[in-house]
């Protein structure tokens, strides 16, 4: 099993101090690697030609698994039995990995956590811009000059350390923009389409090659938590929240390609009237984190699972049990309680993390919370090891048989305190808001979702 680290792409590592440990997979049989790749404009920078085609910290993923296929078989490992699995940005990457010719066969099952390469905040539309603009701040000639050989000869010549800070100055910029304040129009160092070129990762829009099969097929378990944008509690939520009740237009997904100004604010509108018919979002931190987590997280996810049932084996999740392993000290009443990567400490062993609980001696922690621990390693090895997360009944997952995602008939399962088999999209009455909202004012084709 490959695991593919988050960040927003801007940050992250796979080492054991940020607490992705395998000790937990050897114990149940599995091999676990856990790699790097470039992050950031180190990773993500693009000037859209052959110079800086861009993508190259999902080329650094490919080749890390290119090096899998040659070599895990002195690890006793299985160059046939590749499964790769990835949280938040790391699932994205899983999502682009499938899209992509270029890994096709480095691997036979896919598991994508809280991420999908149709998440708005996972592509980035404006990559040749946000490539001069971080330029620029380290040599105003920049501001004018799209010459790309020019730039790429300067920024080889810029220390690592500067480049850096370049980008997080040009980010934190941005930040500041209220119309900046939604993820829609993707984080700024992330994937993009190529042009056609010999070593394109992806040149299609990411949810036209979905929706037309035009992916490897292996089986996928993907899913997400019950309110993934907890985290958002005492950052910027007020400042965010009262920019939507000035400007409601902010509201609306840059994907849905709206351009007439009134017709934004009449979406904005709805949108604003569904999660806070009562008052305004300023005053509703409840409806603004749903909204978030909805528009961050949940929908695309599910879009993913819906585009890809037709083809392929989809197993769906959806995360519920709130307990002390998960470590999430934020919470909303009304909320779900399961935020942002809290499935990562039921999964991964955290004895060397300097900023997480020990989970290495479970005897800390109540019963049930190291239930739902050996719930999901059994769910996640059994998926690497036998293509399906419930391949006989089995007493610690409740003797349940996980059914797949067909078409009219979303099956998933809850992982809560108990197990349980729904045949329903979860959430399904903001995902059907939000497919009537499409169907009725986005112009296809879509990019993201």
């Amino acid at each position: 099993m490959v695991f593919i680290h988050g960040g927003g792409f801007i940050e992250g590592t796979g080492i054991l101090e940020w607490g992705v440990g395998p000790h937990f997979f050897i114990e149940y049989g599995v091999l676990m690697v856990s790699i790097n790749y470039r992050v950031g404009p180190f990773g993500f920078m693009s000037t859209g030609d052959d110079v800086m085609p861009g993508n190259i910290g999902l080329k650094d993923q490919i080749l890390a698994l290119q090096w899998i296929q040659k070599n895990i078989k002195y690890f006793g490992g299985d160059p046939e039995k590749v499964t790769i699995f990835g949280q938040s940005a790391g699932g994205a990457s899983v999502s682009y990995l499938l899209l992509s010719p270029l890994a096709q066969g480095l691997f036979r099952a896919a598991i994508q956590e809280s991420g999908s390469a149709i998440n708005p905040w996972a592509y980035q539309r404006d990559q040749v811009e946000i490539t001069y603009q971080t330029a620029a701040l380290l040599n105003p000639e920049f501001e004018t000059n799209r010459n790309s050989t020019e730039l790429l000869k300067f920024l080889q010549s810029v220390p690592a350390k500067d480049l850096d800070h370049a980008s997080y100055n040009l980010t934190r910029k941005y930040e500041e923009s209220a119309g900046n304040i939604q993820l829609s129009k993707g984080f700024y160092y992330t994937p993009v389409i190529e042009h056609e070129h010999t070593n394109a990762l992806l040149t299609k829009q990411q949810y036209v090659a979905y929706e037309n099969g035009n992916f490897t097929k292996v089986p996928v378990l993907i899913g997400f938590n019950a309110e993934e944008s907890l985290f958002m509690l005492g950052r910027t939520l007020h400042r965010t929240l009262k920019a939507y009740d000035e400007n409601p237009n902010f509201l609306v997904p840059f994907d849905m390609h709206v351009k007439n100004l009134t017709t934004l604010i009449e979406i904005g509108g709805k949108i604003k009237k569904f999660y806070s018919p009562d008052k305004n979002l300023e005053d509703n931190k409840l409806a603004g984190i749903q909204y978030h987590s909805t528009q961050d997280f949940d929908r695309a996810v599910i879009k993913q699972a819906e585009l890809q049932a037709p083809y392929t084996p989809v197993y769906f999740y959806y995360f519920t049990y709130s307990g002390i392993l998960g470590n999430n000290p934020k919470s909303l009443n009304g909320s779900g309680a399961v935020g942002h990567g809290e499935e990562m400490n039921y999964i991964f062993n955290k004895w060397l993390s300097v900023d997480l609980p020990d989970n290495s001696d479970f005897s800390k922690f109540p019963e049930e919370d190291v239930l739902v621990h050996y719930r999901f390693m059994s769910i996640f090895t059994n998926f690497a090891k036998e293509l399906n997360p419930t391949p006989r009944k089995e007493d610690v997952l409740q003797n349940i048989t996980w059914p797949v995602v067909e078409k009219g008939k979303f099956h998933y399962v809850e992982i809560g305190k108990d197990l349980t088999v729904h045949d329903s999209i979860p959430k399904s009455e903001v995902y059907n808001f939000w497919n009537e909202l499409y169907d009725t004012y986005a112009e296809k084709p879509y990019d993201t979702f």
